[in-house]
């Protein structure tokens, strides 16, 4: 029997795929809001701190956001010429990404 496309899912708040990654909300969080938490990033994508902190190694790693220690915080900065990874977006950036969804979009890509 075929699932309905509401059928419920893993992901997502309410059990339901979503379009986007975890790793695509992380970095639209901190496009929005270079100063947040951890927590709080966590509690607006929906993981746990645990997965944004492997989320952003991910990042870090990649190239498409940078950490700075001010004080005992950390502040992020998105790259936003970095190119987004599979091959049928590659020829898009995360500054166009941020900046299709851009309504929310409070700062400028990288703070």
């Amino acid at each position: 029997m075929a699932r309905t496309p509401a059928s419920p899912r893993r992901g997502g708040s309410n059990g339901t795929w979503t379009f986007l990654s975890n790793h695509a909300h992380v970095l639209i969080c901190l496009s929005r809001d270079p100063h947040q938490t951890i927590p709080s990033i966590a509690e607006q994508v929906g993981i746990t701190p645990r997965a944004v902190q492997l989320i952003l190694a991910d990042l870090i790693e990649g190239g498409y956001v940078e950490r700075t220690r001010v004080g005992r915080r950390n502040h992020y900065h998105v790259n936003p010429e970095g190119h987004l990874r599979h091959p049928l977006e590659a020829e898009h950036s995360v500054g166009d990404l941020i900046t299709a969804l851009g309504p929310g979009n409070t700062a400028a890509p990288g703070g």
